[in-house]
């Protein structure tokens, strides 16, 4: 007993030290197997992260490389001066096209088992759309519902809308109309809905100039049929910049209908 009394001090040491020992966390690398189904929330700042974002963090990139998996479409992209990998769910994509996306989740240690390679860093997003489908491009693009009517369709003048500002006054006196929310009526000759959380709509009423037709752009949360005669309610705004090389002249936002 006097033994075990003498040698207890030395017992009770080593259970405090293995008691104090914080436990090893490991953290698992990211795989192919990481969905890529939700959107990153933000952008990642940090060495060698793409920063280079315009009006509500949106990237525009050039494809430098392109593979593909039964899932997904990892992007070898340049913006700016950065070179850098994204993927996004399977999606159609050309070597040298450019690709806008918006926010991005940096992932490192990501490995694809199909090409057996490890990417140091790489960024998930949750969707990349044709550069030249933006809502302020002339093509179709990947919105649920994109498309337009030739201009010839709708050359003949709308009915006049009590209120409502002629496309042709707004574009010869836009400096008087900055700011202000107005009505203008017309038909809808093409839609983009769903972009950057808004539904893109391009209107006429029969104005002309230089003998083209008069277009405007609208923002709205509305659902607006395709070559349905409207009229819309929003404020205007001059040289506005969306971003990634998307500036407009002026454009109504955040319209309602009457």
């Amino acid at each position: 007993m006097n033994i075990f009394k003498s040698l207890l001090p030395f017992l009770v040491i080593p259970f405090i030290i293995s008691c104090d020992s914080k436990p090893k966390i490991i953290v698992a690398d990211a795989t192919e197997a990481t969905p890529l189904n939700a959107e990153a929330t933000s952008d990642v700042s940090s060495t060698g992260a793409p920063t280079n974002t315009g009006s509500g963090g949106v990237h525009q990139v050039i494809a430098n490389e392109v593979l593909q998996t039964e899932r997904y479409t990892y992007l070898n992209v340049t913006e700016g001066t950065q070179t850098f990998w994204i993927a996004t769910a399977k999606k159609e994509a050309s070597k040298g096209k450019a690709y806008l996306y918006k926010g991005g989740l940096m992932k490192t240690n990501f490995e694809s088992l199909e090409f057996k390679r490890t990417f140091d860093t790489i960024y998930l997003v949750g969707n990349i759309i044709d550069a030249t489908e933006h809502p302020g491009g002339n093509m179709a693009g990947t919105a649920s519902e994109n498309t337009s009517v030739p201009s010839s369709t709708n050359a003949a003048a709308t009915k006049p809308v009590k209120d409502a500002v002629k496309l042709s006054e707004l574009f010869k006196n836009k400096a008087k109309y900055d700011g202000q929310v107005i009505t203008v009526s017309g038909t809808c000759v093409k839609v983009n809905n769903g972009i950057m959380g808004r539904n893109w709509i391009h209107i006429e009423d029969g104005s002309k100039t230089g003998g083209k037709p008069l277009d405007l752009t609208i923002t709205t949360n509305l659902n607006i049929p395709m070559g349905s005669k409207i009229a819309m309610t929003g404020k205007i705004a001059l040289n506005k910049d969306f971003g990634a090389g998307y500036r407009y002249d002026i454009i109504m936002e955040d319209a309602g209908g009457m």
